[in-house]
C-alpha cells in the first residue's frame, strides 16, 4: 500500500533527476605537456560531493517511482555511497537508516544528520558497518548497494550521454576511469556501447593494494581480495561486480594499477592552491608548489585517474597519442579528502617514484621510460623519485 501524500508525490514528479549534468573543463597544463587534448568530467560537483549520486540516484529515483514514498532507504556501504543514499532520501521525502563505522569522520556524520537520516555509528570497519545495516531492512526497507545492480550502471551511463553532447558526437582516444566495486566502470562502457563509441578503450584505474579487476582479469575469472591496503579507500572492495569482467571481455578495457604516492600527488597537483590557505606554516619558497592546476579537493581515489596524465603515463598507454585526440579523466570527486590530507601528502608522498602494474607485470619509469621489474613489491618502493 502506498501511503505517500499527494504533496510528496507532486515533489518527486517534479524531479527529473537526482543528479546534476556536469561540466567537461579543458586542462590547459596537462595539454600542453601530453601534447593531446585533456578534458576533466567533475564529478565532483556533484549534489553528495562524489559520482555516487549518478548511480545512487538512479536506483532511489525508481524505487519511489515504483514503491512510492512510504518506504525506508538502508545503506551502509562506504561514505560516498551512504551520502548519496541520504541526499536521495532528504529529495525524495523518504526515510533513511545510515550505518558508519563508529571512527567516521564528524564531517561526513553531520551532513547525514543534516539530510535528516537516521545514523548509526557501528563497527570498525566498513564491512561491520554494511553487515549490520542489511539486518536492520524491514518489510518497508530496501537496502542500496554501492555498485552492483543495474539501475545504477544506467545512472552512471549518462556520463556518457553528457560526453556525447560536450564533444560534439567526437568520441575521446580514451577515457580514464577509476575501479572500485565496478559500477562507474560498467556505466561507462555501457553508456559508449549505446553512444555506438565502441572502439573507445576504457583505461581502468586502481591501485596496487584495491586491484581486484585487475586481478581478476588476468586470471580470467573473479578475485576475491582477502586483504585491501590503500589511501584511496572508496576503490577498497573485496571484488569486482561480475558484470565488469563480461562487459571487459567485449570492449576495450586496459586495467592499470598506480601507487598510493602516485594518486596522492595527483591529489595535491589537482588541488593546488586551495591547500595554501591551511599550511601558512609552511616556508613561503614552498607556496610555488601549490600555484598547479584546479585548486579544489579530490579524494585518492580520484586521484587514481589524474595520476596517468600528471606522470605522463598515458602516453605510454597510449603512444599514438597527438594534439587532435581527445582523453577524457573522470575525475570523481568523493569525502574523504580534507586539507589535513593534502599536508600530509605533501609531507610523505611528493614527487614519487612511478611504480605501476600492468596485467601480470611491474614497471618503474626510469628515464622517462617504463621499464618492467622483476620481483619487486610496488608499495614498498621508495616512494620518491630521484
Amino acid at each position: 500500500m502506498d501511503d505517500s501524500s499527494d504533496e510528496d508525490n507532486l515533489l518527486f514528479d517534479d524531479l527529473q533527476s537526482l543528479h546534476v549534468a556536469t561540466p567537461l573543463l579543458h586542462a590547459p597544463n596537462l595539454t600542453k605537456e601530453l601534447e593531446c587534448n585533456v578534458f576533466l568530467k567533475m564529478e565532483n560537483i556533484q549534489p553528495s560531493g562524489s559520482v555516487k549520486m549518478r548511480g545512487i540516484g538512479a536506483f532511489c529515483y525508481q524505487a519511489v517511482q515504483t514503491r512510492g514514498t512510504n518506504i525506508q532507504f538502508v545503506c551502509g556501504s562506504g561514505p560516498n555511497t551512504v551520502l548519496a543514499v541520504s541526499y536521495c532520501a532528504r529529495q525524495l521525502g523518504v526515510e533513511a537508516i545510515i550505518v558508519v563505522p563508529k571512527a567516521t569522520n564528524e564531517r561526513i556524520c553531520q551532513s547525514i544528520r543534516t539530510d535528516g537520516s537516521h545514523l548509526i555509528l557501528y563497527g570498525e570497519n566498513w564491512t561491520a558497518a554494511e553487515v549490520h545495516a542489511r539486518k536492520l531492512v524491514r518489510r518497508n526497507g530496501i537496502y542500496v548497494p554501492s555498485s552492483d545492480h543495474a539501475l545504477i550502471w544506467q545512472g552512471h551511463s549518462t556520463i556518457v550521454q553528457e560526453l556525447k553532447t560536450q564533444l560534439n558526437d567526437n568520441p575521446p582516444a580514451a577515457i580514464i576511469c577509476p575501479v572500485g566495486g565496478g559500477g562507474l566502470l560498467n556505466g561507462v562502457i555501457m553508456g559508449l556501447q549505446e553512444a555506438d563509441w565502441k572502439d573507445v578503450p576504457v583505461i581502468a584505474v586502481e591501485t596496487h593494494g584495491s586491484n581486484a579487476f585487475q586481478a581478476s582479469v588476468v586470471a580470467g575469472e573473479l578475485v576475491i581480495m582477502e586483504k585491501n591496503n590503500t589511501i584511496a579507500t572508496s576503490l577498497i572492495s573485496k571484488a569486482v561486480s561480475s558484470k565488469s569482467l563480461e562487459l571487459s571481455l567485449n570492449h576495450p578495457v586496459v586495467p592499470f594499477a598506480v601507487s598510493d604516492a602516485m594518486a596522492a600527488d595527483a591529489v595535491r597537483l589537482f588541488a593546488g592552491a586551495c591547500v595554501f590557505a591551511a599550511c601558512l606554516v609552511v616556508p613561503i619558497m614552498c607556496l610555488s608548489l601549490y600555484l598547479e592546476d584546479f585548486k579544489m579537493l579530490v579524494e585518492a581515489s580520484a586521484g587514481a585517474a589524474l595520476s596517468l596524465c600528471y606522470t605522463h603515463l598515458i602516453r605510454d598507454i597510449l603512444p599514438s597519442l597527438s594534439p587532435a585526440k581527445d582523453v577524457v579523466v573522470l575525475v570523481t570527486g568523493g569525502s574523504d579528502i580534507s586539507l589535513a590530507h593534502l599536508d600530509e601528502y605533501r609531507k610523505k608522498y611528493m614527487h614519487p617514484a612511478v611504480v605501476v602494474k600492468s596485467g601480470s607485470e611491474i614497471f618503474m619509469k626510469m628515464d622517462n621510460t617504463l621499464q618492467s621489474v622483476a620481483d619487486v613489491d610496488p608499495e614498498n618502493v621508495d616512494v620518491h623519485s630521484s
